[in-house]
């Protein structure tokens, strides 16, 4: 059974991303692990398991995908 974790509410409006900018593949991974690493340090310890797990799974995604 999966445990969902609740974020916060956005204060801020969201911007639509499409329309800001266009990124590639590698950028959006990059900027991703960069986003659950950040989480990882901040969130209760069911929250910090699961960005460890998704960090490492996009960690080596990249580096696999990087040496290709």
């Amino acid at each position: 059974m999966s445990v969902v974790i609740p974020f916060p509410k956005r204060t801020a409006p969201v911007i639509d991303m499409a329309d800001e900018c266009d990124i590639d593949i590698f950028t959006a991974v990059d900027l991703a692990i960069r986003d659950l690493r950040e989480i990882s340090e901040i969130a209760n310890e069911v929250g910090r398991a699961r960005a460890r797990e998704c960090l490492a799974m996009l960690e080596n995604a990249y580096a696999v995908a990087l040496e290709a």
